[in-house]
């Protein structure tokens, strides 16, 4: 007769496999969230009726303050013309692969700066340009 042997092996959960899936859920959930910025510069965007502005990730983002200055991003465009613009727009088309503008006015900025940034952007060929507003209250 056969005798049966008890094996005596102890029974448990792999943890391992459990730790990898969390880091890899952990480093999916940080790639694909999404960061919000902040502007630093202090802008009164004009009012509008339409709500059609969905944000783009990959903007470049042009913002002219109340006494019409011109910063594209971070830099401050001085004496700006439409050729010091172009210059400008197209260096950063060129190093971040951006063509979507986003143009953040000051409702107190003069119309002339405005155009003088679509001119620009409408001389290098870029088509996707946004101007930012807020919802108006009726």
């Amino acid at each position: 007769m056969k005798s049966r042997q008890r094996r005596n092996d102890a029974i448990g959960i792999e943890i391992a496999p459990l730790i990898d899936i969390v880091f890899i859920l952990l480093i999916f959930f940080v790639v694909s969230s999404t960061f919000i910025r902040e502007n630093v510069l202090e802008i009164e965007l004009p009012p509008s009726q339409s709500t059609d502005y969905a944000p783009l990730d990959e903007t470049i983002e042009v913002v002219i303050t109340a006494n019409n200055e011109i910063r594209i991003g971070e830099r401050l465009i001085p004496a700006a013309t439409v050729a010091t613009l172009m210059v400008e727009l197209e260096n950063r088309v060129a190093v971040a692969n951006m063509g979507r503008i986003v143009v953040r006015a000051d409702a107190k900025s003069l119309h002339e700066t405005v155009v003088l940034v679509l001119d620009a952007a409408n001389l290098l060929g870029l088509t996707q340009v946004s101007i930012v507003t807020v919802q108006a209250n009726d």
